[in-house]
């Protein structure tokens, strides 16, 4: 059930990962959590209509909520990176 973006990424792979990049450009640590399949479709359906992978998507959600409930300040929000592969195209 993987996301039309996801897919797309998998093809350019290397461009995503390496360690000459910088620490923020890397995976780092992974996150692991179960969802029921009518809540991933949801999710994905959210992630396809926005043009982006179900993880940056969940990766928003947690940055947007950590704002919100002020564990990180608007100036670390700047630095927490959402995204960090390279993007291309949309």
């Amino acid at each position: 059930m993987a996301t039309k973006k996801y897919k797309e990424m998998e093809k350019n792979r290397e461009d995503y990962l390496g360690s000459d990049k910088p620490k923020h450009k890397q995976f780092i640590k992974m996150l692991t959590f179960r969802v029921v399949p009518a809540y991933y479709q949801e999710i994905e359906k959210v992630a396809n209509h926005k043009h982006i992978t179900v993880s940056k998507l969940i990766r928003s959600y947690i940055k947007e909520g950590m704002l919100r409930d002020k564990e990180i300040s608007h100036q670390e929000g700047t630095e927490f990176e959402v995204e960090p592969l390279k993007h291309k195209g949309k």
